[in-house]
């Protein structure tokens, strides 16, 4: 182990020490009974237990906790679960639909499944949206890897969003919020029995709007608004005994200006020390510019534009001098304006279908069947480099303005069908808990959809990918209590067994934006560009004309896969086939002291499929192969006090094997436009301590505490150091070979720290209940980008902070009053970083939320008006 996981192994084991201790002491004196900090229930092993008697490391968020938030976002879970951070999605940066990464494991833009899954109620969902933290019973995070007991495998860990269910009792509620940047939130819900015991229902909806924190000095829109609806449904029959189906039905429809983004560093390009040649944004525009001398040029506020009189000219010294203008402006504007010509936004619809039907069909074998249906259709518009002139410029449907094309189609559309069958039950005097299932699952393209972009300022680009997933799996889980031998003693431990499958039909069209000038101005060059290519200069000259209206001319073939006979960007729609297997597993053992504390070890692997590349050339780089993760954990878990103090830890070491890591990397492609792919980069040795830890002083007062220490490193050599191909070089131009193990693991802060207070009032109980509190959370510098061995967010600290009155006068009302980021902290949450020679030479930054404050009124009615 390495010197910083001793440290945190012998931190652990000082306090399991002083802990048990402690346990002790107050038993002799007090005796175990008057430990009463609530119960929390968990379903982290597919069955209602509880927290402290589970032995696997798991987070729980209540409603409660997400209220004193005021409006719960998904970023949000980052402050309250050790080891968790979380990103937006890749490529768009939309900050409404974002990862979470648990103890290093993340997700490469360009796979289908993330390392980390969320699931909404028992169905794997790929990417998390804004809209469905409302009427919750819990959302658990499960942490390490999974799939022995869930659905669909993976290698980082589970958040489980679960919605609350009918029941017989008539009951309530309705919500308003308000506050500064425009805050205006409804949400409610209402629920009961149809027929008692038999037919029940319940209904509940979100409606949020918060205007933008960035302003577009361009045109005035705000951006990093909030618009989102969502609306659920929810049924619950059962017409005999031993028999309940659920169906839970959601829509969201998510509506917002898109997320600002602030172009923060530049690297035109330095020469590579080993061969000369220049990089940055010299390497990456100067060959291209010069196959269209004269055709476009620069307009006042930065933008590449068809060449007329005025304009000027398009040369990489003039395009570098113009970017390197807009930097200073966005230096003197801040982090909460920008200039940008484009018009973003980010428009979502997702539809969540789940249907479980549950039997018992003997007192001591139960069968489950879960049915999800998932689809997701995104429109949307970013600029992923935060500056004019289209260098990289993610303005998908609004692209067309841009590129002269009528092109207008969805980001994203893929649907998602998924099964799983268990069967559970009890053997051996009850001794014995064991399940048996299978799972299914299918995603697909649920209509047509692209990706467009512009890049280096004058080439239209087009991704067409069009694939199919499936996994199919087979798993079984027991556990034994062994108390006959040993009281507290048990074994548990399972297999699964997982096959997956891609295909893949994909082309990448790029083309030249119209210009009256590109065709001849591209002709004069094409003869030499064929020269360049071997080919004798009489027949360069005599083929060049078709060569250049191939180029120039060829239209875009948009939503489909065709082969594309652009001339010097021809390129062919291929069809691209991956399939990987895996036998993954758990196994370990708990001990429940007399004294009531639990004690367990674990040992896991988790796999994450391999896949094919949406963007790659033909060849070897097709395809990525499967990720894995082994881990071992030791956890301990207990409830005890001290006098009047109460405390209830939980502590969770682990060492992880982190193998075949699947990360994005940049290659220079056709018409030396970048492109990115995925591949299996290094391995990583991953090694923590994870805390939470709940103190009761006294019974009107209670503090929470999390804490994570992660130790993270790739470990390797670099076999090409010192070359021309080095990737840990800043310096090298062009396209390097393989993956720098000097890099940090990407979004993997060293620490994390969360701190909550919550303090009730000693009022009268006719004036109801009102309480205080406050929320601190710190996490150190990390590696956004996994693109370089230092990190590059720096560490920031926020403090939230609540009123809540609850039973106002013994009415069902609630109110509340919140603040986030009180001291107003300016952080970074993405850094779009890609200043190295060998790649763009360009970073762009995406920021945290400001100060906000606002107030809520609740009013509860039927079985919840009684608080």
């Amino acid at each position: 182990m390495r010197a910083g996981f001793r440290a945190g192994l012998r931190a652990g084991v000082c306090v399991v020490a002083l802990m048990g201790g402690g346990r002790v002491l107050a038993q002799t004196a007090h005796g175990a009974s008057e430990t009463n900090l609530q119960e929390v229930v968990v379903t982290a092993r597919r069955t209602a237990e509880n927290l402290q008697t589970a032995p696997v490391a798991v987070s729980v968020i209540t409603p409660k906790t997400m209220d004193l938030k005021g409006v719960f976002r998904p970023d949000d879970l980052a402050e309250k679960v050790p080891g968790l951070t979380v990103t937006t999605q890749g490529g768009t940066n939309e900050r409404d639909m974002v990862t979470y990464s648990i103890r290093g494991q993340n997700w490469a833009y360009g796979t289908i499944f993330p390392a980390v899954i969320t699931y909404f109620d028992e169905v794997p969902v790929a990417l998390l949206s804004a809209g469905s933290f409302f009427d919750l019973s819990d959302v658990q995070v499960l942490r390490g890897p999974q799939g022995v007991l869930f659905g669909r495998v993976t290698d980082g860990g589970n958040v489980l969003i679960n919605t609350k269910r009918p029941g017989n009792a008539f009951d309530g509620y309705v919500e308003v919020k308000v506050g500064d940047y425009g805050l205006n939130n409804y949400s409610g819900a209402i629920g009961g029995a149809i027929i008692p015991d038999v037919l029940m229902v319940r209904g509940g909806f979100e409606v949020d709007r918060r205007d933008g924190f960035t302003t577009n000095v361009y045109n005035g829109q705000k951006l990093d608004n909030v618009g989102s609806e969502a609306y659920r449904a929810a049924v619950t029959f059962k017409p005999v005994r031993g028999f309940e189906n659920d169906t839970i039905v959601q829509y969201q429809h998510i509506h917002n200006n898109g997320t600002g983004i602030t172009i923060s560093a530049l690297n035109p390009g330095t020469p590579d020390p080993y061969n000369g040649k220049i990089g940055g944004i010299i390497g990456s525009t100067a060959s291209t510019f010069a196959l269209f001398p004269g055709a476009y040029g620069i307009n006042p506020a930065g933008d590449v534009v068809p060449f007329r009189p005025g304009l000027t000219p398009l040369t990489t010294p003039n395009y570098i001098a113009d970017l390197q203008q807009q930097l200073a402006r966005q230096q003197a504007l801040g982090p909460r304006q920008v200039y940008q010509t484009l018009q973003s936004y980010d428009r979502r619809e997702n539809l969540y279908v789940v249907n479980s039907t549950t039997v018992d069909l003997t007192p001591d074998i139960q069968f489950k069947n879960i049915f999800g249906y998932i689809n997701t259709v995104d429109w949307s518009a970013s600029n992923f480099g935060g500056a004019n002139g289209a260098y990289v410029l993610t303005c998908e449907d609004r692209c067309g303005y841009l590129n002269g094309s009528a092109g207008a189609m969805p980001f994203v559309a893929q649907g998602q069908f998924s099964d799983e069958v268990r069967f559970s039950g009890k053997a051996l005097n009850q001794r014995l808990t064991w399940s048996l299932g299978a799972y299914f699952d299918y995603q697909f393209p649920s209509q047509q959809f692209e990706n467009q972009t512009i890049n280096l300022g004058i080439l239209s680009r087009t991704d067409v990918n069009y694939v199919t997933n499936r996994e199919k799996a087979g798993s079984g889980y027991v556990e034994y209590d062994a108390s006959d031998f040993v009281k507290g003693l048990k074994f548990n431990g399972g297999l699964r067994y997982s096959t997956d499958s891609v295909d893949s039909i994909q082309n990448n069209y790029i083309s030249p934006i119209f210009s009256p000038l590109a065709f001849p101005s591209f002709l004069a060059v094409a003869p030499f560009v064929l020269e360049a290519q071997g080919i004798p200069p009489a027949i360069a000259s005599a083929i060049a004309p078709g060569l250049a209206a191939a180029t120039v001319n060829t239209p875009t073939p948009y939503g489909q896969c065709v082969n594309f006979p652009a001339g010097i960007f021809a390129s062919p729609c291929i069809h691209y086939r991956a399939a990987s297997h895996a036998l993954t597993w758990q196994a370990g053992v708990s001990y429940q002291l007399p004294s009531g504390q639990l004690i367990y070890v674990e040992g896991s692997r988790g796999y994450r499929p391999g896949g094919v590349n949406g963007t790659a050339p033909p060849g070897a780089l097709a395809s990525y192969n499967p990720e894995f993760v082994t881990q071992i954990e030791v956890g301990f878990k207990g409830d005890f006090h001290v006098g009047d103090w109460r405390f209830r830890p939980d502590l969770a070491l682990y060492h992880d094997s982190y193998d075949h890591i699947q990360e994005l990397n940049t290659i220079i492609g056709a018409g030396n436009v970048p492109s990115s792919v995925v591949t299996n980069v290094a391995s990583a040795l991953i090694e923590g301590a994870e805390v939470e830890l709940t103190v009761q002083p006294i019974r009107a007062l209670t503090i929470n505490v999390n804490y994570a220490y992660t130790y993270a490193h790739y470990h390797g050599i670099n076999p090409h150091a010192g070359t021309s191909n080095d990737p840990c070089s800043p310096a090298v131009a062009g396209p390097t070979i393989g993956f720098c193990p000097f890099n940090s693991v990407g979004n993997t802060p060293k620490n994390q720290i969360g701190v909550s207070l919550d303090y009730i009032l000693p009022l009268d109980e006719a004036i109801g209940t009102v309480s205080v509190g406050g929320h601190y959370y710190y996490q150190s510098s990390m590696n956004s980008s996994r693109a370089a061995p230092e990190p590059l967010q720096p560490a920031y600290d926020l403090l939230d902070l609540s009123v809540a009155w609850h039973q106002i006068f013994g009415r069902p009302v609630d109110a509340s009053f919140f603040m986030t980021n009180v001291t107003n902290t300016l952080y970074p949450t993405v850094s779009n970083y890609l200043l190295q020679n060998s790649s763009l030479g360009m970073e762009a930054k995406i920021w945290g939320p400001p100060r906000m404050f606002g107030f809520g009124l609740k009013y509860r009615f039927g079985a919840s008006a009684g608080g």
